[in-house]
This record gives structure tokens, sequence and C-alpha cells, in this order.
């Protein structure tokens, strides 16, 4: 036993040290996408959809979590504090950079910078939709304006929190057109559709995805689109712009990691929701809630990010001050 025991010792010091800090190779075990936004909304819905098609490129399993609350903040400043290693992703809209602007503005903290994140990609692109509850006599956007003027203070409109981007483009047509509504923030899309769907709020700029199935069925009433110009899945659906009202908003929705992710991870990233967007199961999921897969990454999604946060920082400074109650 002796013998064994010395040979064994012999062994052991000509053996080569295992190297100190070598990091394992990513991914290695699973991954968490943080949902920042209640259930129902653009978010989830995109994760979910995506889940699956995401698994199978990165090879390892894929879960998504939810941490939810002041609009999107509190999932936003967990994923900034989140080890810098790629197992810890934010999926979120445009209200991600829309909350650190607007409180920069008023000079107040959110827990995150935008600076505090690299994006390896936009995954989806779509205008908000302007809906109304069938009880609201208007047909029109103009329609609508004529009917909320008439009723000074009774009008309410949802939102997905203060500051989101339902907050933000409803903010723009008011402003646009002069009249005060009564605001309502919800937690996320979903409960805010609710609150139109039950009449407890008349009017809400919701996601393509949370809004379609109800205007199919008739619950509410689509009067225009917040995009620049039409898109494809709503070209009979005039934009806020060609009823004379000077409102520009796209919800988008992409993916988020800390800063100091190396770079070789947001690579691993970028090639794995690349291979996930072109799925046609994820793309034909939605087609069938008429969300656009608008995929984005590289130098040209560098390019359109820096030009468009400058864009929604003159838009939000142009507002100005927005109270939680209009």
């Amino acid at each position: 036993m002796k013998r064994i025991e010395m040979i064994a010792a012999a062994l052991l010091t000509v053996l080569p040290a295992a190297p100190t800090g070598a990091q394992e190779p990513f991914p290695s075990r699973m991954v968490n996408i943080i949902n920042p936004n209640a259930p129902g909304g653009t978010s989830d819905i995109i994760g979910h959809g995506m889940t699956e098609s995401l698994r199978q490129a990165l090879k390892q399993p894929v879960i998504m979590s939810s941490r939810v609350g002041a609009g999107g903040a509190v999932g936003g400043a967990y994923v900034a504090q989140a080890p810098a290693d790629g197992y810890t992703v934010l999926l979120n809209t445009v209200t991600h950079v829309l909350i650190p602007i607007t409180d920069n503005m008023l000079g107040r903290s959110s827990g995150y910078s935008v600076q505090d994140f690299v994006m390896p990609a936009r995954i989806t692109a779509d205008p908000m939709l302007f809906v109304v509850h069938q009880s609201i006599p208007a047909k029109t956007v103009t329609e609508f304006i004529a009917y909320a003027k008439s009723k000074p203070g009774e009008i309410i409109y949802s939102s997905t929190g203060l500051y989101g981007s339902a907050h933000i483009a409803m903010a723009m047509l008011t402003r646009a057109a002069d009249v005060r509504l009564i605001h309502s923030p919800f937690n996320g899309a979903g409960p805010a559709m609710t609150a139109v769907l039950g009449n407890h709020a008349n009017a809400f700029f919701a996601p393509a995805g949370v809004a379609s199935p109800h205007v199919q069925s008739g619950r509410v009433r689509l009067l225009a689109q917040s995009g620049p110009a039409r898109v494809a899945l709503f070209a009979d659906t005039p934009t806020l712009k060609e009823a004379g009202y000077d409102v520009d908003l796209m919800l988008w929705a992409g993916f988020f990691l800390p800063v100091k992710t190396p770079s070789a991870v947001v690579r691993t990233w970028q090639a794995a929701l690349r291979e996930s967007a072109q799925d046609p199961r994820f793309r034909d999921a939605m087609t069938k809630i008429n969300v656009t897969v608008d995929y984005l990454d590289g130098d040209a999604l560098k390019v359109w990010y820096d030009e468009e946060l400058k864009r929604l920082e003159r838009e939000v400074r142009a507002i100005g001050k927005i109270e939680g109650r209009d």
C-alpha cells in the first residue's frame, strides 16, 4: 500500500497544475431570460415564442423568469447588476430605454442606465395600435379627439406604466391634439389591455401582439397605428401622421446583456438569436399574432440603435414632464 501511495504522490508532482481563472465555455448550463413586464405583454409573448428555438441554438436549457415592477425598471436593474457571464439576459421593448431617458430628464435614477447594457440583437419592430373600447362612438382618431374634448376629465386611457411606450405614445398624441385625458397606468400590456376590455379604461396604445386578437374579435376598435408609415400587416389602418398628429413611435423588442459581458459571449448570443429569429416555428407564431420579426445585429444594429436613442430623447424632452395622472 505504501508503494502505491508513493507512486501516486510522485505522479502528482509532475502533473501540470490546473490553470487558474479558467472559464467554462459558454454556454455550459441553463440560461435565464428575464421578462421585466407582466404576463401577456410583448416581451412575454416573444420570449415564450422563442424559448424552444434558443434551446436548440444554445444546446442548453432556457427558461423565462419574471422580475416585474416600476414599468420594467426592476427587471432592468436586476440584469444590470447580474454577473456578466451571458447566463442572465433581459428581453424588453423600447420601454427599456425610455425609462432611463425620462428619469435622467427628471434628475432621478432608474436603477440602471442605457450604458449598463450591450444589445446583441433586435428581434421585432411594429407600430403600436391605438384602440378604444367599443362603447366609444369614434371611428377615427379625429372623432376620438373631438369626443374627448366634449367630455373633459372623463376619458381614461391605460398604459403599460409611467414613462413606458404606451404612456409616451399617448403623451405625444395629447400634446399634438391639445387634449387632456386621465392616465391609468398598469404594470404591463396584459393588465392595460384587460382594463380596456372591461371598460375600466377607454383607450390604449397597445402592442400589436396584445391587441390583434381583440381587434379581430371586435372587442376593441382599431383607430390608428403609431409608426411613421403604414405597415403591411395593418395596411388598411391609417397612421397618426396621416390623421394630422405628429406621433411616431415604434414598439421594438430586443435582448440586452450586462455591458461587461465578454465579446465572445455576445457573439454567441447574436448567432443564437439570429438562428432563432429565422426558425419557421417562431416566425409562424409571431405571424399569427401580427408581430413583425425585424431582426438586426452587428453594424446595422449599432447605427439604428444610436439614432433611435437620440430620437427618443428628443421626443421625451419635447413632451417635458409627464405626471402620473395627466
